[in-house]
């Protein structure tokens, strides 16, 4: 058979495009592969697109809102231009939507053809004529093309682990239980003071009026030395009326005995003056005994702790009136009041730190040696269970009966239960459940 020009090769024209189109194609490929940043891959996407596909113009917007990044033939992209906003708007309401990432619409007389480029963007091209499914297949396979292009940027820019982040709730919700669960010693704050152990109290052992005090407030005292003196006039003439008497009975009864001697009969007469005798010596006992408890006298060694003793001369007090204290400067102990409301779970020897109001720099540690289970109220204060802890390593600046606060640790809870525990017993609280 013989062959002519025409016979030989009747379609080489078409084999020709076909070859160039394919090596536009490997050549956009290369380039994409080549680019220097996401900016220069989507600005080829959309200017060298051209040599495969005979549109109009292309425009590439960057997810997550849709703004425009590149454009053929465009060095400057304007996002408030009105031909921006209507691609957008139209992306928006026609968006790639079909299993491939891809849709074909029209407005207004020109077409669009857009693909989804994975969680980057959106390639858009525009033109007047429809696409054929020919078209549409080669714009699947050069978006399938600037993907790779886009995942291989991102993949050598980013470290190993920053591929990690691409499920970015799901390591944020691990982290966040992950941090919930963490035990930390769940711990409350309370008033607190600074307390002397044991302390002696020096009460008024009689009922009187306080004439002088013998020392000064905080003074050093030992034990039988005279702290305060009640009023004793009264008691004083009652002794010297009794001792009076004691003289005219004793009187009386030498009397009795010199005349028992002469009458037998007046016995009765002699056991009367005895007796009378004796009663005023008991008297006079009683009365002596009531003045030594005029005078008051330190019941231990320690320091004197009591107001200003003007506030106490010349002021009536009952019998076992508290007047002032004898403690030791040297045995303290951490006295708290700790709220009903704030009242955790204590191990034994719970450990706690007081700060001084005076001093909130240099805390005090002890453990919880003791633990009421009585409630006390007290003045501008809710319920509060009284608790006595022991110190470990005392500061001997920090002055007796000091206010402040203590932080008392107790068992160790999960870092979420720490944090709401105050909200969910408030919430149960006004719910009612």
């Amino acid at each position: 058979m013989k062959l002519d020009g025409s016979n030989r090769n009747p379609d080489g024209s078409d084999h020709r495009r076909l070859l160039e189109k394919l090596n536009a194609f490997l050549a956009l490929e290369k380039q994409l592969r080549t680019a220097g940043s996401e900016g220069e891959i989507a600005r080829s996407a959309c200017s060298d697109c051209q040599m495969l596909l005979n549109i109009d113009s292309a425009i590439f917007f960057r997810a997550p809102y849709l703004r425009a990044i590149a454009a053929s033939n465009v060095i400057d992209i304007d996002n408030t231009s009105g031909e921006i906003l209507d691609c957008r708007a139209l992306l928006q309401r026609h968006g790639p939507v079909d299993e491939r990432g891809q849709a074909a619409f029209e407005s207004g007389g020109t077409h669009y053809l857009a693909a989804r480029i994975g969680d980057f963007g959106q390639l858009l091209f525009l033109r007047s004529a429809p696409f054929s499914d020919h078209e549409q297949q080669v714009q699947r396979e050069l978006a399938d093309a600037v993907l790779q292009a886009f995942l291989a940027r991102r993949g050598a820019r980013r470290r190993p682990w920053h591929l990690h982040l691409s499920r970015r709730k799901l390591w944020v919700a691990a982290l966040l239980i992950g941090v919930g669960l963490l035990p930390i010693r769940q711990s409350v704050l309370a008033p607190a003071t600074l307390a002397a152990i044991e302390p002696r109290i020096v009460s008024a052992r009689t009922e009187g009026v306080i004439r002088s005090i013998a020392v000064p407030p905080n003074a050093p005292v030992e034990t039988d030395q005279l702290l305060f003196t009640l009023e004793s006039a009264e008691v004083e003439a009652e002794i010297d009326k009794v001792q009076q008497e004691i003289a005219l009975y004793r009187e009386r009864l030498r009397m009795t005995r010199q005349y028992n001697f002469r009458e037998a009969a007046a016995g009765h007469r002699l056991a009367q003056a005895e007796t009378d005798l004796a009663i005023r010596h008991l008297e006079l006992e009683y009365q002596g005994d009531i003045l030594r408890k005029t005078r008051v006298r330190a019941p231990d060694t320690g320091v004197a702790i009591f107001t200003d003793p003007s506030e106490w001369i010349g002021r009536r007090v009952r019998a076992g009136e508290k007047v002032m204290e004898i403690v030791r400067p040297d045995a303290r102990q951490i006295r708290i009041d700790l709220p009903t409301a704030d009242a955790i779970e204590l191990p034994q020897n719970a450990e706690t730190v007081f700060y001084a109001e005076a001093n909130p720099l240099a805390p005090i540690r002890g453990r919880i040696s003791y633990q009421s289970l009585m409630t006390t109220d007290g003045e501008n204060r809710p319920a509060s269970y009284r608790l006595i802890a022991a110190i470990g390593e005392d500061r001997p600046g920090i002055r007796i009966n000091t206010q402040g606060h203590a932080r008392i640790y107790g068992a160790r809870v999960p870092l979420v239960y720490y944090l709401l525990r105050r909200p969910l017993a408030s919430a149960r609280r006004w719910l009612g459940f």
